[in-house]
């Protein structure tokens, strides 16, 4: 039977994917020791659940219809600062950094989905939750001291952005990078 490659996630507006198609341009001509994500494809992803049986899903709607039974509110973020996982030293993943108004309302919210998933029987992530918005992946350490100076000192604006909804994703890996559907979509109220 086939799984289905899982995960929760907030969506972002065409206003910021717009910025994220810039800096993709910038950065895909001067490197190819990266593999840039497609900036259709970037997301804040809260929670990763790997590759489900489709049965399996079902508890997965359970528990985010558990969070979203009393009204979550809209909130605010802002992305802005680039960095790298593990470190800049040895980057594997280079990300844009999220923070903003609604900080504490989104670590409050990933818990919360966090501890309505292990109800269901999913294992609760180890590592602290480091919300970021990863746009590259590192495939060869060679030569990238130039790469990682154009990346660090991009002028990636400083945007906020409202958050309306959390998405229940499917990814489908291809070839030429992931193709994303939504399984189920959660709204925020105002």
């Amino acid at each position: 039977m086939e799984k289905i490659r899982t995960f929760i996630a907030i969506p972002l507006p065409d206003s910021v994917l717009v910025e994220f198609r810039k800096l993709n341009r910038k950065m895909r001509s001067i490197s190819r020791d990266v593999k840039w994500v497609r900036p259709e494809s970037i997301h804040l992803t809260l929670k990763f659940l790997g590759n489900l049986e489709p049965a399996t899903l079902d508890r997965v709607f359970a528990a985010m219809d558990r969070c979203f039974q009393s009204a979550q509110e809209k909130f605010s973020l802002m992305v802005g600062g680039l960095g790298a996982f593990p470190h800049l030293k040895r980057p594997r993943v280079l990300w844009v950094g999220v923070q903003g108004e609604g900080f504490k309302h989104l670590l409050s919210l990933q818990q919360q989905i966090e501890m309505e998933l292990a109800e269901e029987g999913f294992e609760k992530e180890k590592r602290k939750f480091s919300p970021h918005l990863t746009v590259g992946r590192v495939k060869f350490t060679g030569h990238l001291e130039e790469v990682l100076k154009s990346f660090m000192e991009y002028p990636f604006p400083e945007m906020n952005f409202t958050v309306e909804r959390i998405q229940i994703m499917r990814s489908e890996l291809k070839s030429d990078g992931a193709v994303y559907s939504v399984q189920r979509e959660y709204f925020l109220s105002d």
